[in-house]
């Protein structure tokens, strides 16, 4: 005997005749039922809309969500590495002060750029070309203005300046009108 068996009359009584249904005052008829019956297959309601201001904001890049903010991240990564790669200047000199407008540009297009990528601008792809560029430019002004010669760190600076511009040129290349 399984516990999942139903009950057995352990003695030899007939059992108990069935119960008689009970009629039910009529007001017991307007109760409600706890589930609604099934719906016919033409008259299935969808679930309610979600609300706006729950729902993600449309991306004007024609990226996805992810690959908007991969591409945000690496990005500044970028921006990142290009004076982290450099090494110290030589000789103890101040810094050229016609070189704080170029990078004060540069910080303020590469912030611009990450932002507008994160949060799907249309306009991210050209605010990532004109960082680039700017990227480009300050690895230009530090040999210029004599912090450090051409060494390997001038290329990897270049190489990172040139990827900014060229996955941004590329985004504005395949963005959707």
């Amino acid at each position: 005997m399984s516990v999942a068996d139903a009950a057995q009359p352990t003695t030899a009584e007939p059992a108990p005749p069935p119960a008689r249904p009970v009629a039910l005052p009529p007001s017991w008829a307007q109760v409600p039922r706890s589930s609604p019956p099934p719906l016919p297959v033409s008259a299935v309601q969808h679930p309610a809309p979600v609300a706006p201001w729950n729902l993600p904001a449309p991306r004007q890049d024609g990226l996805g969500r992810d690959t908007g903010r991969l591409l945000a991240v690496a990005f500044g990564l970028a921006w990142l590495l290009c004076p982290l790669v450099e090494p110290l200047p030589e000789h103890d000199m101040a810094y050229p002060l016609w070189q704080l407008p170029i990078d004060l540009a540069a910080l303020a297009t590469i912030v611009v750029a990450v932002s507008a990528l994160w949060r799907g601008n249309r306009n991210s792809a050209r605010l990532g070309m004109v960082a680039g560029v700017l990227m480009a430019v300050e690895t230009v002004t530090c040999t210029i203005a004599g912090h450090t010669p051409v060494g390997w760190w001038t290329w990897v600076q270049t190489g990172l300046s040139l990827a900014v511009m060229a996955t941004s040129a590329v985004l504005h290349r395949y963005r959707r009108p």
